[in-house]
């Protein structure tokens, strides 16, 4: 597995609010997120897991749900929607699955992505024109 980069993970509605002003975000409904692979074979996401324990955080993780009140308060620039979704700071990777040939040499047999959710949770803000 290569390639790890932060991503959010989001679960659940996305909250928009403005043009312009406060948005509050006071409650958050149970939802969970989980971690996946795509790909066509070799790869299962308790490998993943392991993989991202070992190589970019400790707190990657199968599942994580969260069933709780957070509040979230942010200023929206005049003219423009904030938008917040909740979920997990996660990881997204690339794996490769490969055959050894006769002479030592690798020959990439499959690849997919991986997708790992960690214990790690919270709104993501993003803002829009409409």
């Amino acid at each position: 597995m290569y390639g790890y980069k932060a991503k959010h993970i989001g679960k659940g509605p996305i909250y928009k609010d403005g043009p312009g002003g406060t948005m509050v975000i006071t409650k958050t409904t149970a939802e969970s997120a989980a971690s996946s692979v795509t790909g066509t074979a070799g790869v299962t996401v308790d490998y993943a897991v392991a993989q991202a324990k070992a190589e970019i955080s400790v707190g990657s993780e199968k599942s994580v749900s969260w069933g709780t009140d957070h509040q979230y308060r942010r200023n929206v620039t005049s003219g423009k929607y904030g938008n917040t979704q909740y979920g997990s700071w996660g990881h997204t990777a690339t794996w490769e699955k490969y055959y050894q040939l006769p002479d030592c040499r690798k020959s990439q047999r499959t690849s997919g992505g991986v997708q790992v959710v960690n214990k790690s949770i919270g709104f993501r803000y993003w803002e829009t024109s409409n």
